[in-house]
């Protein structure tokens, strides 16, 4: 090898260690403290989502989508000609093209880590949550409202011929309905640009992953498949924006969908935020007691629509792996792999919970035995820790119903 060759060799792998070291940099000084990763998010990562959101949004397909592609042939190009280049000896021009792709994953990181690393270590996204006292008698009154609410929605929505809901908007007009709703929120913590959300064309390939949408943020567009239930949707393409807006979190982000949802004069909308929320809030009626009269009345009461519906959107994703063959073969591949990666990749940035996280906000109830009864009844008197879905579903109720 040339000296020539040498010197160049030496400069990537400069180039390579000196990015090495800036992303451990930033994996450390996202950890500081949440007001810093408040000011990158502010100052650094929000001017740069109001770019990069503005110029994806020209596109009428998917960005991402088009880069996946250009990534894998090029990632296939690349490898054949490594082959080649060793085939024929060429190691130095083999090493030096795999130091400049190493130099450009170790760029694409570093700007992921800049963009979005810091997300995940700010506060918490502010969305409305009562703080009031409530006798059972009140929750039960309010999950009576909403569940009448529910029902009478239910009915309002043409089906398809299993019975589920279709959506009376296309992926389009969903996109700017939901852009339209995120404009309620009026709070400076959110991004102020809302990029649109779009449908991936090559959809199966998300359906075989499970995966109902992908949010890149360097790209600033949030994407949803286009197989996934109409009555998920809006919940998916809202949680993907939320990502687009700062929140990373994915139990924060599913929260911020929820409300958005639940809180929309939108019938679809409010519909489908019942359909992603309305059971884990009603589980406060009775929590009090080991007497579930109130609860069982209004579950057996809801609309066989609804229930039908969320058994068929629950097969939709559980039977993918029940098929026969190779597709069945393959779905449960790719979705125990994903959901590894997707675990670890979690817990790196801070998620305890890992791919668990997505429910954080659903399950951080508590319901604990005082040892104390009822004088009158003789029934165990439990101690109530209401959920954070369900003490939004309290503050929804506050606005709405008062």
């Amino acid at each position: 090898m040339d000296a020539k060759k040498r010197k160049n060799l030496i400069a990537l792998s400069i180039v390579a260690g000196s990015l090495v070291l800036l992303l451990l940099l930033l994996l450390w000084l996202r950890t500081l403290s949440p007001s810093f990763s408040e000011f990158v998010c502010r100052y650094i990562a929000r001017p740069y989502v109001f770019i990069a959101g503005h110029i994806t949004s020209l596109f009428p397909l998917s960005f991402f989508e088009f880069c996946i592609i250009v990534v894998i042939f090029g990632a296939v190009a690349l490898i054949t000609l490594a082959i080649v280049g060793l085939v024929r000896k060429l190691g130095a021009l083999v090493l030096k093209g795999a130091l400049i792709v190493v130099i450009c994953i170790l760029s694409v990181f570093n700007l992921y880590s800049l963009i979005v690393g810091f997300s995940y270590y700010r506060p918490a996204a502010p969305v409305p949550q009562s703080e009031k006292e409530y006798a059972s008698q009140d929750v039960t009154k309010m999950l009576r409202y909403f569940a009448d609410d529910f029902n009478e929605l239910a009915g309002k929505f043409e089906r398809d011929g299993n019975g589920n809901v279709k959506s009376p908007y296309t992926l389009t007009e969903l996109s700017d309905k939901l852009r339209a709703e995120y404009e309620r929120l009026g709070n400076d913590y959110y991004y102020g640009y809302t990029p649109k959300a779009k449908g991936i064309v090559n959809s199966w390939w998300l359906t075989l992953n499970n995966i109902s949408g992908i949010t890149f943020v360097p790209l600033g567009e949030p994407t949803v498949n286009r197989n996934t239930p109409a009555s998920d949707i809006p919940q998916t393409m809202a949680h993907e924006m939320a990502h687009a807006k700062g929140v990373m979190r994915e139990g924060e982000a599913n929260f911020v969908a929820y409300y958005l949802l639940l809180s929309s004069d939108d019938d679809y909308l409010r519909y489908c935020g019942y359909f992603s929320t309305f059971y884990s809030a009603l589980t406060a009626v009775n929590a009090d007691s080991n007497k579930k009269t109130d609860y069982n009345e209004i579950r057996n009461g809801m609309a066989p629509e609804i229930r039908n519906e969320i058994i068929a959107a629950n097969k939709f994703w559980s039977e993918k792996s029940k098929q026969p063959g190779i597709a069945g073969f393959l779905n449960r591949v790719f979705e125990k792999v994903g959901d590894f990666m997707n675990d670890i990749f979690l817990k790196s940035n801070g998620a305890e919970n890992g791919s668990g996280s997505y429910s954080d906000k659903v399950t951080d109830g508590e319901i604990s035995d005082t040892g104390q009864t009822n004088p009158d009844t003789g029934e165990i008197i439990y101690a109530v820790t209401y959920s954070s879905v369900q003490k939004m579903y309290f503050a929804v109720y506050e606005q709405r119903a008062t």
